[in-house]
């Protein structure tokens, strides 16, 4: 960490100015220091073009009256409002910085011991942390990676909504019907579908005919194959149920909306996957990517959409600082906590990706279940399935990353070191 700090402080010029900025909504305010924490300016500036031109000809005006070497803008990661002020800082050549936000409130609360806050405080606190090298060299991507990473995050949020509505399904399905999960493991069939649509109320099945009840479903089938057995086996159980009997038909309404939502939110998820697919067979590191076995396309596509352009970076332990998946010390005068643990403090749809890559792996590659097993039951520091698995995503993410820089496919007698 202090080698990575003094780097970080070398590489600053002498005579430049550190702008910090709190981002919000409507209006955001910057605060002007000099190497040695002066405030020389402070003002506020909204998020539109305006506003950012207004931004450029107070830095100039500053720079130019302090003779300053180059001017270094900070600001939190904040919502989308930071990556509108970062593109508009490098069309015009200003280099920025960002800053953790949980760095800025541990800084201003050590600094301010009454835990003031406000835009101003937070403004310095930036450009002071920035000052002091205590920020991260993150930046936007461009052309088809910053396609590909939209892509992914919309493919996330699709997914957590379509779980979102699976619970919705089954928490009102069981209280029309609590026994026929036993029967239905999964609601999302589609005969259960099919039967859930008009017929999820075991009070209205009990009051019906088998025959009846198997045409109104087989009525809402959308399927290849109807599955008549499990149909019976619920009309059976419906004659017993403890499903309520009040509010059924306001209930069997919510039903077929969440199905029809489910639907809408499933095509809606193929449609992304289908152009997140694309987008990642057409950048130049997919062929190698997935030439690791285990590896699918959809696991590789996510892993470089959270990469990023690999030529943004120089070595392997760079892409696990990014994951988070570093070891970090965890004791505290004699006790350890932990001998390996994962700092946790990267890129967590990162982190799933490699987990779930390398649970596969360990299956279909022998290298890396040998390992696996060799971690477990070394003589000396034996690690835990979880600390072993942890050990393996790293060299995964330095095996993808020497794949990427050297333009190879995977070979596991002799992948190239990262």
């Amino acid at each position: 960490m202090a080698n990575t700090l003094a780097k970080k402080l070398a590489a600053l010029k002498p005579g430049t100015l550190y702008v910090g900025t709190d981002l919000a909504l409507d209006r955001n305010v910057a605060v002007v220091l000099n190497e040695r924490a002066e405030q020389l300016d402070r003002f506020g500036f909204p998020n539109d073009r305006p506003g950012y031109d207004y931004l450029h000809r107070r830095l100039a005006t500053i720079r130019e009256r302090q003779q300053a070497s180059t001017v270094l803008v900070g600001m939190e990661p904040t919502n989308y409002f930071w990556k509108l002020l970062a593109a508009d800082l490098e069309q015009h050549q200003t280099e920025y910085r960002l800053v953790n936000a949980y760095t800025v409130k541990k800084h201003r609360e050590g600094d301010q011991l009454d835990r003031s806050k406000d835009e101003p405080r937070d403004a310095f606190t930036i450009g002071d942390l920035l000052r002091t090298g205590k920020f991260t060299q993150t930046h936007l991507l461009h052309g088809q990676y910053a396609e590909l990473r939209q892509y992914v995050a919309l493919h996330d949020r699709l997914q957590g909504q379509i779980q979102r509505q699976k619970n919705l399904l089954h928490n009102t399905v069981g209280q029309l019907f609590p026994e026929l999960s036993r029967i239905f493991k999964d609601f999302t069939g589609s005969t259960a579908l099919a039967m859930l649509r008009h017929h999820a109320a075991a009070a209205v099945i009990r009051g019906m005919s088998e025959a009846d009840f198997l045409a109104g479903v087989r009525a809402d089938f959308q399927g290849q194959r109807l599955l008549v057995s499990p149909l019976r086996q619920a009309y059976a159980l419906a004659a017993q149920s403890v499903g309520l009997q009040d509010g059924v038909q306001a209930l069997q309404l919510a039903v077929r909306l969440a199905i029809e939502a489910l639907e809408t939110l499933q095509r809606q998820l193929a449609e992304v996957r289908t152009a997140l697919i694309a987008t990642f067979l057409a950048l130049p590191e997919a062929p190698y990517l997935l030439s690791v076995p285990g590896l699918g396309v959809l696991t590789a596509a996510v892993i470089l959409a959270e990469i990023g352009d690999p030529r943004n970076y120089t070595n392997g332990r760079q892409l696990i600082k990014l994951a988070g998946t570093q070891p970090v010390p965890n004791t505290s005068g004699r006790k350890t906590h932990s001998l390996t643990p994962m700092s946790h403090q990267g890129r967590s749809r990162l982190r799933t990706a490699l987990f779930f890559a390398v649970m596969r792996l360990i299956q279909v590659d022998e290298s890396f279940a040998r390992q696996y097993q060799h971690l477990q039951h070394r003589p000396k520091n034996p690690l835990t399935p979880m600390q072993a698995l942890g050990v393996l995503m790293n060299r995964l993410l330095r095996i993808l990353w020497a794949l990427m820089r050297q333009q190879t496919c995977y070979n596991p007698a002799g992948t190239p070191r990262a």
